[in-house]
């Protein structure tokens, strides 16, 4: 693992750490289905690993940043069921 991959899963696992309970909560209560919210969860957590350098440092901006990622996932789940 290089150097920069290592300093990456650092941040994202405080990420997820600080902020997953709170995501998955939120996804759990707006979501159709106990699936749909794993789903959403995880699909939250993928984009913050892809796009890494966009989520902010500061960890108020990062939260923010999570909840309106969950937001389009959950209307993009929501888009595609009907």
């Amino acid at each position: 693992m290089t150097e920069r991959s290592s300093e990456s899963q650092k941040r994202f696992d405080a990420l997820f750490a600080e902020h997953g309970p709170d995501i998955v909560a939120y996804c759990g209560w707006r979501a159709a289905s106990a699936s749909d919210a794993q789903d959403a969860v995880a699909d939250v957590f993928l984009t913050a690993w892809r796009r890494l350098e966009d989520v902010p440092d500061d960890p108020a901006s990062a939260r923010v940043w999570l909840y309106a990622t969950a937001r389009r996932v959950l209307a993009n789940q929501r888009r595609s069921s009907r």
